[in-house]
């Protein structure tokens, strides 16, 4: 008995390591998907490219932005949001994104987003959900101001 109860505790701390290593490897990858899922969502509003952009999308997501031009909240369902790129009310240049951090909860996520370009500051949230395997964007919250 005690040989296999020396064995058994043997085997857990051989094992405890390569458990805590797929546990981060599976962190990564998701940190690398959600990165993926914002920038494909912010570059098809830089493209116009609206069937990209709902694809990006959950079907029962928002955007809401407070815009500091003109003192105004905007807020849009996804579609919404995908048939103002489409007629092109929205989006339409290059703009850079930079992660300030990503927090990964499950089959959700949260990340804070600068995305900017040499006049205009967007900063914000963005929440996703895993559907399906695949990272959507659930919301975004933020403030569209001057890049000071």
């Amino acid at each position: 008995m005690k040989t296999i109860k020396t064995l058994f505790i043997a085997v857990t701390f051989l094992l405890l390591p390569l458990s805590a290593f797929a546990g981060t490897n599976s962190a990564v990858t998701d940190q690398s998907d959600i990165e993926q899922a914002v920038t494909n969502f912010v570059k098809s509003v830089d493209s116009r490219n609206a069937s990209d952009l709902q694809k990006t999308l959950y079907a029962e997501g928002t955007i809401i932005t407070y815009n500091s031009f003109s003192n105004k909240v905007e807020h849009y369902t996804a579609g919404q949001f995908v048939d103002l790129v489409k007629g092109g009310q929205k989006g339409g240049w290059e703009r850079q994104i930079n992660f300030g951090s990503v927090d990964v909860n499950g089959n959700t996520a949260i990340a804070k987003i600068d995305i900017t370009d040499p006049r205009i500051k967007e900063s914000g949230y963005v929440t996703l959900i895993k559907d399906n395997g695949t990272w959507k964007i659930a919301g975004e919250v933020s403030t569209l101001g001057l890049n000071k």
